[in-house]
């Protein structure tokens, strides 16, 4: 039940249902299996970071003294079409050939593949045709939008002294046996209302700058086709933001924008070892073996100037909230906050 909860929490179940999947290309060599996963994968990674770094803020209003919030945030990262498929190139690869099917790849975020890859190798002077296996179909049309989600838990407290917010973003690192994942994040909301002298308005102004760490740990083991030990999958978050915010609160409803930039990396390794034999398809004979160690390690990117625009609808204490991001993956966010100023 922890394993189910915590996965629906950060949302990482398109990644890990296809783990296994992924593990197969490990036939082609760690050089094309990072590269293949790394092609395959790279939409997720990318959505999964766009996300993290939005949900900081409904308001540029900051709280008053002894002013808390307690915040639910979810988003939707759409994946653009070009990232929907990748170009499957030969050249690229040294052990992997396109043996039918078209070189027009779907990714993980993308529909369903035909496209079958044969895995060889060059061994007792002769080149061994080891397998056939397919790429696996993407999740796409099965998430709404075909975005990649993401969910966060953030807590706000009012530092009256410096006229700012203190936000945090918490998860022990905590799970099942197959399952561990962790979460930090700190943010600090400044209010600059007063130096702008506009405190006598309904506009407020403020600025962000937020930071969120994500690790997780996904034991392999279990479902692995290879024998081996220590099999396992490790995903390392970083994702920065800085932002300009400004909103108009009308009371009942409260209107907000923001202009800023984003940064964020995500490592994603497969650890342990993999004993593999290499079996000729053809002659059905073991014409090679070979121990992997730690075999696949990428690393994914994305960076660029953002934009916000939202509105929260305020009820007392009880905030609902929604806002559009304009970005490399334009992002809708909605949540609800309990806001005690």
């Amino acid at each position: 039940m922890m394993k189910k909860l915590l996965l629906l929490l950060i949302f990482l179940v398109p990644f890990l249902g296809k783990s296994q999947d992924i593990e197969q290309f490990l036939l082609a060599g760690t050089e094309d299996a990072s590269k293949l996963t790394e092609n395959y994968v790279r939409p997720v990674a990318k959505g999964f970071m766009y996300g993290l770094n939005n949900g900081w803020y409904s308001t540029a209003r900051t709280h008053k003294k002894l002013g808390f919030d307690i915040t639910f945030v979810a988003n939707l990262a759409k994946v653009p079409g070009k990232d929907e498929m990748f170009k499957f190139v030969e050249s690229d690869y040294s052990n992997i050939t396109l043996a039918n099917g078209s070189s027009d790849i779907q990714t993980l975020m993308g529909g369903n593949n035909n496209a079958t890859l044969q895995a060889s190798i060059d061994a007792g002077g002769g080149t061994y045709n080891l397998a056939n296996f397919s790429i696996p179909d993407g999740i796409g049309s099965d998430l709404p939008m075909n975005a990649v989600p993401t969910a966060t838990l953030q807590v706000g407290v009012g530092i009256p002294v410096i006229d700012a917010d203190l936000k945090l973003r918490y998860l022990p690192k905590v799970g099942s046996s197959d399952l561990e994942v962790g979460m930090f994040g700190i943010g600090i909301q400044k209010s600059l209302t007063k130096i702008l002298k506009i405190d006598k308005t309904p506009v407020d102004v403020s600025a962000l700058i937020a930071y969120t760490k994500l690790t997780s740990e996904y034991d392999i083991q279990g479902d692995s086709g290879f024998d081996g030990s220590g099999q396992l999958m490790e995903f390392t978050t970083n994702a920065y933001t800085i932002q300009a915010i400004a909103s108009v609160n009308l009371k009942l409803i409260e209107f907000y924008g923001a202009v800023g930039y984003n940064t964020a990396k995500m490592d994603v390794d497969i650890k342990g070892t993999y004993e593999l034999e290499y079996t000729d398809v053809n002659s059905g004979t073991t014409v090679a073996s070979e121990t992997l160690v730690d075999p696949v390690s990428v690393d994914f990117k994305a960076s660029g100037v953002r934009a916000t625009i939202g509105t929260r609808l305020n009820m007392a204490f009880f905030k609902i909230f929604a806002d559009y991001t304009i970005q490399e993956y334009n992002t809708i966010t909605a949540g609800i906050a309990f806001s005690f100023r």
